[in-house]
């Protein structure tokens, strides 16, 4: 059996909550179908909030899909 990917939010705030349009903390499933990357956030987003630290890792997978992409 395959493992269950939730995407979409948490209700949870871990680093409290940015302002009063912050939705709190969002699964997100970030993959590959054929030659597009794909970013699945479950919801519809206006837009997210990254620290250093998480908008490095993103862009780290982001740039490791894209390489497995060209070759």
């Amino acid at each position: 059996m395959s493992p269950v990917i939730v995407i979409g939010p948490t209700g949870e705030y871990p680093e409290g909550q940015l302002n009063e349009e912050d939705d709190g903390e969002l699964q997100t499933s970030i993959g590959r179908i054929g030659d597009r990357i794909i970013i699945r956030f479950g919801v519809p987003v206006a837009w997210i909030g990254l620290g250093a630290s998480q908008a490095r890792e993103m862009a780290a997978v982001l740039n490791k899909l894209a390489d497995e992409t060209e070759h």
